[in-house]
């Protein structure tokens, strides 16, 4: 019976190495490359924030962002616009290899382009922000968003009966939000068109013919794709998919332009981008044989009168 009791590891002698010292040594050395190793792959495939695991994909596209963001942050004249596509770069490339390792028959989806737009608004964000605290809050509470948005997106990509009535208006809330952030993006990474005092957008650029292109196209490009998406959501054909897009490109193209000339004041240009998207948005969604109707078109010419109102009471040139 007191062959069969046996003291715990911790208290057993230790025996005497078998080996020469050099070779203790070298074993030794593996142990701690092990562990090491060990460490390094934990920390680089899964971290933990509240209640969710955060895995390498993930972890890797935040890096990624969060760097180009810092150096758009800190860049001048055309560097900044290119920082600012660059982020987009990276969030598109790690979102698809989140997709991947989610589901390798997942096709790419608008998961892709919505995180893209995100991190155009929080490249953009970050040039209206002081160095320092404030850089960080908006690189972490974008991450935040980027993540949100392109989970909600694969949630309802994979709903078996495609999206519903009410998921369809939830995206369109979210769409003109993307909208909001990302055209923000876009009039704070081209140089001169908004200006922070204390931030680095407030170094004087000058706002030229190029300036009012480039922040022309950015905004229609965007309002296209994400018109583009909302058609796919209400399963429209092709054509009509594509009547949408340059509708909703060219009243936005249009419109930034006009802001951007006139020199509409900071955050009211975008306020105004998105609320122009809602409205036609409102009346794609509506079927064909009812935009005619009378309290629709009420709806409309109230929220465009509304920030045509709103806009002027804000100043020009503020």
């Amino acid at each position: 019976m007191a062959q069969n009791l046996r003291l715990p590891a911790s208290l057993r002698a230790t025996a005497p190495s078998r080996y020469p010292d050099g070779m203790t040594v070298e074993r030794r050395g593996r142990g701690r490359g092990g562990a090491i190793g060990r460490l390094a792959a934990f920390a680089d495939t899964t971290a933990e924030i509240g209640a969710q695991e955060v895995t390498r994909p993930w972890a890797e596209t935040y890096v990624a962002v969060g760097l180009a963001v810092v150096i758009a942050h800190f860049s001048n004249g055309a560097a900044t616009t290119l920082a600012g596509g660059a982020s987009a770069l990276l969030a598109a490339v790690g979102i698809d290899a989140v997709r991947r390792a989610g589901d390798r028959d997942l096709r790419p989806g608008a998961e892709i382009l919505l995180g893209a737009l995100v991190a155009v608004g929080i490249a953009g964000a970050s040039r209206l922000v002081p160095t320092g605290i404030g850089l960080l809050l908006v690189i972490g509470v974008g991450c935040v968003a980027m993540r949100a948005v392109v989970e909600w997106e694969l949630r309802l990509r994979e709903m078996p009966g495609g999206a519903s009535h009410r998921d369809r208006i939830a995206a369109r809330a979210v769409a003109t939000f993307l909208l909001f952030g990302a055209s923000l993006g876009v009039v704070a990474l081209v140089p001169g068109i908004v200006t922070v005092p204390d931030t680095p957008s407030a170094r004087p650029d000058a706002v030229g013919p190029l300036a009012i292109l480039a922040v022309s196209l950015g905004s229609a490009a965007i309002a296209a794709l994400l018109a583009a998406r909302m058609a796919s959501l209400r399963r429209e054909r092709f054509g009509a998919a594509v009547r949408d897009a340059l509708g909703a490109g060219l009243l936005n193209g249009v419109a930034s332009s006009a802001f951007a000339a006139f020199g509409v004041a900071r955050l009211a240009g975008p306020a105004g981008l998105a609320v122009i998207f809602y409205a036609r948005e409102l009346w794609a969604a509506t079927p064909e044989g009812e935009r005619g109707d009378w309290r629709l078109l009420l709806e409309i010419f109230v929220l465009i009168g509304a920030t045509a109102i709103t806009l002027l009471w804000i100043g020009v040139g503020r």
